[in-house]
């Protein structure tokens, strides 16, 4: 067995999934790895990585990109203040897993001390494998990237945006354990039903079919019977195996990506009718969707040309959401009041309404990169795959970095039988590049 097959074992036995896992998809990584470390062989390495935790940690993280900054997916923070404010339990107790530098779990304790709780009941754990991050997140100095967006106006007290910083104050960092270990392991003893919200964002995508079930199953036990799960916006309970246990949570606020679970009542009143976050998001088939930094399926660019115009800029700058840049057109388009209605419909689970009108703006020669994400959406819910597979390549023409598309077209060409062209996308989609 070579040296990257023996890593690469390690890496799948981590729970990673296969398609990132393979030789040529680690080969660069594990060279990054001998420099960094000084190493001058494969064997060499492979040796240091399966004896050192330290070490792995720092390889799975080159893996599973550690994309985070302070009040990442605003809706979501909205909902947990929400949540906060109106729990009479005391203290609080949040999880966050993998939660690299650290800008995940202080957004979590500035949202409850910005909740009016008194930070000795705020108890925030925060669980990442790379001793590196946490050390950074110990020291309450983010770094640039760390504050990307708005940060909330409740929370501006809490955090200090400098040119080339963000520090939170050390009332927040003092809410937060930092724990070094990964999932799913690091999460064996914790206590069962004694976190009020659990956030594990962005990890799954990463992560095998066995994997997510696992950890799907843990935090599932972790979850106060009241408490929110907070995913990431290519996931949704059902990549985890929890796909009847629960339902949104957004309470009206889109890109939220909060789940609770059914009551008995909601699961016999919703098992014919989702919710229009779940009806719009849905991507249970999927068992890999790894995420662009740059802009995740879904949100919009207006035009091929103004797609253009932003490659330049670095993944931080470009890292939005669709919950905070509305997936609509340019004012200026003839089409955007059209195009605004099809989204409605989408978003309110009308997807065949949304379907007809998106192709009729389709059929006047618009080949916007927002109209054909919008068409992939709305066909791959509706079951349509060569239409949606259509779409999808346009989508990837226009923009090679979408990586959710690509995920999307290696499922298609696994279920029509192309496991060689399947293989092609996700090993695009691994590397981020066309």
């Amino acid at each position: 067995m070579s040296a990257l097959e023996r890593i690469g074992d390690l890496l799948r036995a981590a729970h990673l999934d296969s398609a990132l896992t393979s030789p040529e998809a680690i080969r660069s990584i594990v060279s990054e790895r001998r420099r960094a470390t000084g190493i001058s062989s494969d064997d060499a390495y492979a040796d240091l990585a399966a004896r050192s935790s330290a070490e792995f940690g720092k390889l799975r993280e080159q893996i599973a990109v550690p994309e985070t900054w302070l009040f990442r997916y605003p809706s979501s923070f909205e909902v947990l203040r929400a949540q906060f404010m109106r729990q009479s339990r005391r203290p609080i107790r949040a999880l966050s897993v993998a939660c690299a530098t650290g800008a995940e779990p202080f957004s979590i304790a500035a949202t409850a001390m910005a909740a009016g709780i008194h930070p000795d009941d705020i108890q925030i754990l925060a669980i990442d494998p790379n001793p590196d991050a946490l050390q950074r997140a110990h020291s309450g100095d983010l770094g640039r990237m760390a504050a990307r967006g708005e940060i909330p106006d409740w929370a501006q007290q809490y955090v200090e945006v400098l040119p080339n910083n963000a520090r939170v104050a050390p009332a927040v960092r003092a809410c937060v354990e930092l724990r070094e270990g990964s999932a799913p392991a690091a999460l064996l003893d914790l206590e069962r039903g004694s976190f009020d919200a659990v956030f594990c964002r962005n990890l799954a995508i990463y992560l095998s079919d066995a994997g997510r079930k696992v950890i799907g199953e843990r935090l599932e036990a972790l979850l106060h019977p009241e408490g929110i799960l907070y995913l990431g916006h290519a996931e949704r309970p059902a990549l985890f195996g929890l796909d009847d246990q629960f339902q949104s949570a957004s309470s009206g606020q889109p890109g939220a990506f909060a789940f609770a679970r059914r009551t008995t009542a909601a699961t016999e009143t919703t098992s014919n009718t989702k919710s229009n976050s779940d009806r719009w998001n849905d991507r249970s088939n999927a068992p890999l969707q790894r995420p662009n930094p740059a802009r995740p399926l879904g949100t919009t660019v207006p035009s091929p040309t103004a797609a253009t115009s932003t490659t330049n800029r670095t993944s931080g700058e470009l890292a939005t959401t669709a919950a905070e840049q509305a997936a609509t057109p340019s004012p200026e388009s003839p089409h955007s009041k059209l195009f605004l209605s099809a989204r409605a419909a989408a978003d309110g689970g009308d997807l065949r309404r949304a379907a007809e009108i998106a192709d009729r703006i389709h059929s006047t020669g618009d080949r916007s990169l927002a109209l054909m994400e919008l068409l992939g959406a709305v066909h791959l819910g509706l079951g349509d795959s060569t239409r949606a597979e259509s779409a999808l390549r346009q989508v990837v023409y226009m923009d090679p970095q979408n990586v959710e598309a690509l995920l999307h077209l290696a499922i298609l060409a696994e279920r029509r039988g192309d496991e060689a062209l399947a293989q092609r996308y996700r090993l695009r989609a691994a590397k981020g590049t066309s």
